[in-house]
């Protein structure tokens, strides 16, 4: 696992109070750990600060897991 992809999967294992295992085995963050939009919300928030980014309201629909997470923010970040 990348240093990008770790601290995803930290921030979001912060934000949903789950261990960081159990975002990287979630099929779905909603489904899985019971996030809700507003907590999706803080986690796109999260993101767009550390990374300096801004990710469109539209795409968070994508954000459903930690690999989609990834791939959104990572092609915002231009990595």
């Amino acid at each position: 696992m990348s240093d990008r992809m770790a601290e995803l999967r930290d921030m979001a294992a912060d934000i949903f109070t789950v261990e960081p295992e159990e975002v990287e085995r979630a099929a779905s963050f909603t489904e899985d750990l019971g996030a809700d939009s507003l907590l999706a919300v803080e986690l796109l928030s999260r993101i767009e600060q550390r990374y300096h980014v801004m990710i469109e309201a539209s795409d968070l629909e994508k954000m459903t897991d930690l690999s989609s997470t990834y791939k959104v923010v990572a092609d915002a970040a231009g990595w």
